[in-house]
């Protein structure tokens, strides 16, 4: 994922997500009473996302408003989406590093969110902890949106047994989402925020359909999340992008009149809060 400009203009299914996901649940931000709100939003990608859809919600007069991204390029990307904003800043940031979060990120903000990142994320406990550092010491909430399974994930899984693309992806592993299989999902992610010492827990599974309007939007799609493409030659490329959308129109997909393609998702919508220690025992 490591072309901004394609990801921007195809991440429709992104965008939809996002969207619907916060029609509910930004009334459950806990917003400022200054309005001095900070926010950071982990694995910004184009950066559209969060000017869209977050930007709009914060106060008039917030204080900070950070897009991160693992990739330096997505956070470039994103910088120009956000040229004419001087509160925003932008940073190269794994969520998942073992190391010390940046002196100045660690406890600085109110609130993080994070919007299809991370399924990415192989280590989630230490992800979830790296979140709990980045909120203040006395308050903050995160929201946290990704797929837990999907056609693509099962897409892959089924390329990376075949003779023809097995030596292309033989760490599919990493790529198909910890909890891909996982069952109990929504106990088990909520033990994993409470046990990084967050409370006022919320864990839903939204299962979603997107119509996708035309065959193309969605290969733009596979082509920008794709891992796999930077280790084939551009023919490989080619030929690797149809095998994968075949695959997915076997597995799932139902055409329309226009001719149309859906994919079912499941996705993980976390709330949580971070309280201060002298109150957690009231609170869980």
């Amino acid at each position: 994922m490591n072309r901004p400009a394609l990801y921007h203009r195809a991440n429709v299914v992104q965008r939809h997500d996002a969207e619907g996901v916060l029609k509910k649940y930004s009334n459950i931000l806990e917003w400022r009473l200054d309005g001095q709100d900070s926010l950071i939003d982990i694995g910004s990608g184009s950066g559209d996302v969060l000017k869209d859809f977050i930007y709009p919600l914060m106060p008039r007069n917030f204080a900070k408003l950070v897009c991160s991204d693992i990739c330096s390029n997505m956070c470039n990307y994103a910088r120009q989406i956000f040229k004419a904003e001087p509160r925003c800043d932008f940073r190269v940031l794994d969520i998942a590093t073992e190391e010390k979060l940046p002196y100045d990120l660690k406890g600085q903000f109110d609130h993080v969110t994070s919007f299809y990142c991370l399924h990415w994320v192989q280590n989630q406990r230490q992800a979830l902890e790296n979140i709990y550092q980045l909120l203040r010491p006395e308050n903050g909430d995160c929201l946290l949106v990704f797929p837990t399974n999907n056609t693509t994930f099962e897409a892959y899984l089924l390329l990376s047994k075949s003779p023809k693309w097995s030596s292309c992806m033989t760490d599919v592993e990493r790529f198909i989402g910890p909890f891909c299989r996982t069952k109990n999902l929504q106990d088990i992610f909520a033990t994993m925020l409470r046990e990084a010492g967050f409370t006022h827990i919320e864990v839903e599974l939204r299962h979603d359909t997107y119509d996708y309007k035309t065959v193309n939007i969605l290969k733009d799609n596979m082509e920008a999340v794709c891992p796999f493409l930077g280790r084939m030659i551009p023919d490989e490329r080619t030929e690797f992008l149809q095998d994968l959308f075949t695959t997915m129109v076997d597995l799932n997909l139902k055409h329309n009149i226009q001719p149309q393609i859906s994919i079912t998702s499941t996705l993980i919508v976390a709330y949580a809060r971070k309280t201060p220690r002298i109150f957690d025992n009231a609170t869980q």
